[in-house]
This record gives structure tokens, sequence and C-alpha cells, in this order.
């Protein structure tokens, strides 16, 4: 592997190194007093400019560095005042450099860390960005398809590629402020998936990725159209898909007498769906004074589809067959191979459950959940879209869904939990997917649910955790890193920081990424807009790059309030 350019320049030259220590080394600044920047070779050269890629010369390495410090010694901080302006008294700024990695000058490898340390009085040259591109890209080696996902700030013309494995393999987090850039970062990465033929699917809570337009496949998940030529596709995800759990968090039944009831009232509609002969004619398994036998010999020839996860049933049913569930668990004088009458103190306790359930599954817009005719399920749209190679990108807009009752969360950690229970069954091996989840904060690291019924989402924390050896990877982007689990971000392979300013979360971040050390960090609350850092296991150093325009950019426009 070769060098892409000349590594010392005349032109490029900064000046020469005064002082060395482990990591950092100074260097006298000659040109550092200059009121502009100049260029050579079509290429922005700072001159001592702070975050500035420095260049050191070796005998056998040359060290890459950035520059974190540019001062004047005391005695001459004031040669620069106007007044003070004389061809007689010098400037002599000096610049202190942090450490990155090493260039093996005969072959062209990245090393990381300083075999060998530079010596005093060895020159310092400003990095061609060309060789700044090939610090950070050359761990992997090129393949044969690359995400082109940034440029070098200094150099439009210079751009920073990653292999697909690189940036995704081992999961991907896109944090910053709002602002400063997440949703384009996102869109820039979408896109590249569908230009190579991948597939990813988008969890896109606000709607704004509904500008995609290449290799992808929209879906609504909630909402109804809006006039009769409305071409939205509008899907479900049935409750047969939600475990015991999340409907205990949605319904959220008292510990005492309404917790168990809502849990019998659930395995008795779905032993009528396995056994309708068990019905009366209103389709419900009525308990009051008849015998026990018949159900408990269902009960145990259908107990495991019982417990199989998306086991079908009838929910409409489900506040009159808590209703049917009240009833004292011995018939007359101890009888117990009969079920009592009506219980009417237990119905008392769970009339207020009964109502709540009853409200919710009538809700017009908890439909595509409780009432889902019409409005295929996700599952199966899920399945054609895994087998159909013109589509790249499933995007399920979660716009419509509503914040009631912790539905949207609710929702989004069962469907996870579906796909992650598609992956242990081997469906992603042969061809990996990306789970992109925006506003990850909103899905992690939460409980739901009342004091008798706490309930956590898990399911995209456990893709990040055990996804990778199934083929399902995930893509984590949010604003607010502090609400990610921090053994969650630890399993991030590759970091895009935009600005953060938040303390906390600057602070959670260098924690997470084991590369990210405090003179990289005092550059996130000033990054501009589209500016971010790249972190990763597989880059030999923290890069800063400003990310490239998306092909169709997201609608991330705030609302004018006059």
């Amino acid at each position: 592997m070769s060098l892409p350019t000349a590594p010392f320049e005349a032109n490029r030259y900064l000046g020469s190194v005064t002082q060395i220590e482990p990591a950092s080394v100074r260097l006298n600044l000659p040109h550092g007093y200059a009121t502009a920047s100049s260029s050579y070779s079509g290429h922005y050269v700072g001159r001592g400019e702070v975050g500035e890629f420095v260049l050191i010369e070796g005998e056998t390495h040359a060290i890459l560095g950035r520059l974190t410090q540019v001062r004047l010694p005391e005695g001459e901080r004031l040669a620069v005042e106007p007044s003070r302006e004389s061809g007689k008294m010098p400037v002599n700024p000096v610049g202190v450099v942090q450490l990155l990695l090493s260039i093996d000058l005969s072959s062209g490898n990245i090393i990381r860390g300083v075999p060998e340390h530079p010596r005093i009085g060895q020159y310092a040259y400003a990095a061609h960005p060309d060789l700044v591109k090939h610090a950070v890209e050359d761990s992997r080696g090129r393949q044969q398809h690359q995400v082109d996902l940034a440029h070098v700030p200094s150099s439009r013309t210079t751009l920073v590629s990653f292999a697909p494995s690189a940036l995704f393999g081992r999961h991907c987090a896109v944090l910053g402020t709002t602002g400063g850039g997440k949703s384009w970062t996102v869109a820039r990465m979408l896109g590249e998936i569908a230009r190579h033929g991948g597939k990813a699917i988008l969890f896109d809570p606000s709607g704004e990725f509904h500008t995609l337009n290449q290799r992808v496949r929209h879906v609504h998940l909630g909402g109804k159209p809006v006039h009769d030529n409305d071409q939205g596709k509008f899907v479900s995800f049935p409750y047969r898909h939600l475990s015991e759990s999340d409907l205990f968090a949605m319904f959220q039944p008292s510990g005492g007498s309404q917790s168990p009831k809502l849990r019998e009232a659930l395995t008795s509609l779905k032993l009528l769906a396995l056994d309708p002969s068990l019905a009366n004619q209103d389709g419900l398994l009525r308990k009051a004074n008849a015998p026990k036998t018949r159900f408990n010999l269902a009960l145990r020839q259908h107990a495991a589809a019982i417990r199989e996860p998306g086991a079908d049933y009838d929910i409409t049913q489900l506040p009159r067959q808590i209703y049917e569930e009240c009833v004292w668990p011995t018939g007359p004088g101890g009888n117990a191979s009969n079920w009592g009458s009506y219980d009417q103190n237990s119905q008392g306790y769970c009339t207020t459950l009964i109502s709540r359930v009853a409200v919710q599954i009538g809700s017009r817009e908890m439909a595509c959940i409780f009432a889902p005719a019409g409005a295929r399920d996700l599952t199966e749209v899920l399945d054609e879209f895994l087998a159909n190679d013109q589509e790249s990108i499933l995007r399920i807009s979660m716009e419509d869904l509503p914040f009631e009752h912790n539905t949207r969360e609710l929702v989004a950690n069962g469907f996870g939990r579906y796909l992650l229970t598609r992956a242990r069954a081997g469906v992603f091996r042969q061809r990996p997917v990306l789970a992109v989840l925006d506003e990850a904060h909103q899905f992690l690291n939460k409980s739901v649910g009342d004091d008798y019924n706490r309930f956590r989402l898990e399911s995209f924390g456990l893709i990040a955790k055990e996804g990778r050896k199934y083929g399902l990877l995930t893509v984590l982007s949010t604003q607010r890193p502090r609400d990610i689990p921090e053994d969650v971000l630890s399993q991030m392979g590759m970091f895009i920081v935009h600005r953060l300013i938040n303390e906390k979360d600057r602070q959670i971040v260098e924690r997470a990424c084991g590369s990210l050390d405090a003179s990289a960090a005092a550059f996130l609350p000033i990054l501009g807009q589209g500016e971010a850092l790249v972190i990763g296991l597989d880059t030999a150093m923290t890069m800063p790059v400003q990310v490239l325009r998306p092909d169709a950019e997201p609608d991330s426009t705030d609302i004018a309030l006059w």
C-alpha cells in the first residue's frame, strides 16, 4: 500500500518540534501569526490553526497529530497589538499537537499509537487532506462497496468513505443536539444503503423521512387516509403480536383483583380460538356454575399453543370475558370440580378495568392495533419487503401513533421483539438487515406502565447486544445520549457525533467511545451544522468530517409561529 501523496512538502511547512511529551509535542509556528490562511495545490492550508492536522517527520514513520492549542509566549503577547507593531519585535507562536497515530513511510500502513517519538528540531507540516483520508479509511482497506459519507472539512473534494462492515458491522450511533445534522446523516446513510442494494428498516417517529425516494417502501403505522385519493399505505400491528406484559402496561390493571382476572380472561380467549366448542352462544367462555373438567382438559392439550408468541384470539370479547372470570373458585358446598356463581365483589373491583379496556380497544386512534381489519399486517409487509430485491428501505412512519397509554413505545418495542425473534430463527444471516431507530431515546432505557405493571422497553437494547451474530444490526439516532443505557452505547462500534452542548451528554459519549479523549471532545460544543466527529473501532483516530448532502433531505423544518 503506497501513500496517496508526498507527506512532507516544503509549501506545507508549519514549524519545528521544541518539546516532546508522551501524548503531545510543542511546535514553533513561525507562520502562526499570519492574519490570513493560504492554499497550496488547491487545498486549504491553515498555517497553524486550532484543529488543523499536522504531520511530523521521522526517519521511518510520519506521526499524524492535531493542533489543539496555539499561543504566544507570555513575554510576546503584546507584540500583536497595533500600537506595538514593529519589524524589530518578532512574534513566535507556540502550538500544542496531540499525537494520534503513525504512518509507515515505506509501506504506507497505518499504525495505531506512536512507536517512535519525534526528536527536537524535526519539522512539522500541514497534513494533506488525502493523507488524512488515507489514515481514517486504512484499517480495513478498500472493499467493493463503499459508503460515501462525508468529506474532509478543509477539502470538499476529498471524500471520506467507509466499508459497510466498518460503518455498520458493529452497530452505529448518530448523536447530537437538535439542529446539529443527525437527520441529515441518517438520510445520507439510507441513500447509500439504497444505492448499494442493502436492506434497512427505518422507524420514523416524526415522519420527517417521507422525502426518501430511492428503492423505498413507505408505510404508515396508525392514522387513516385523509381523502379518497390518499395514496398512503396504512398498516397495522395487530394486538396478537403484543405480549401479555405489553397489554398489562397498556391496560394498567391493579395488582389485587384486576391483574389475575385480566390474565385469566386472556387465557380463556386464546383457548376459545383453539377450541371454539367451549364458547357459549355469545362467544364467551362462561365459568359461573360450570364444570371445570372440559376446560382443564382443553387447557392441558393447548398449553404450548397458548404460550406461543402471536397466539390468536378475539380481543373485542375481552371486556365481557373479564366479567365472566369474576366467579367463586368452587361450587356450592365446596365442590372443587365446578366453579361457583358470580362474585359480585370481584365484579365491582374489575369495573374500572373493564371500562378502561373497552375504551382503549374501541378507540379510533388505536384501530391499527385493536381493530386492524382492512389494514395489512406489518409483519406480512416485512416479509414482502425482504423478498423484494427492488426495495432497500422499509420506512415505518409512526407519526400517527398516539402517545396515550404508551402505545407508541410498546408497539415499536413489540416490533423490535418480532425482528429479534426472526433474527434468532436465522432469517437475516444470509442478507443482514439494519434496524434504523430515529429518536432512539423514546424507546430505550424506559419503563412504562404503573407501579403494579412496570415494564421495561428492552427489544432494541437486546438487538444491540446480540443481534449482530444473527445479521440484525442497528443504527441509533438520538439527541439525548444520556437517556441511552451505557451498556447499549458500549455495543456501538461506530459513533458519528454532531454538536453536543450538554456536559452530561459529552461525558456519556466519552465513556462509551474508548478512543475519544478530552482534547477531541472539546470540539463537540462548537461543531457546525453537518459537522461531526467519526469515532470507530475500525478507524485509527477520531476524524472530524462534514457530512455530505443527502440526495433526499429530511423534512426537518420547524413550524413557523408568525
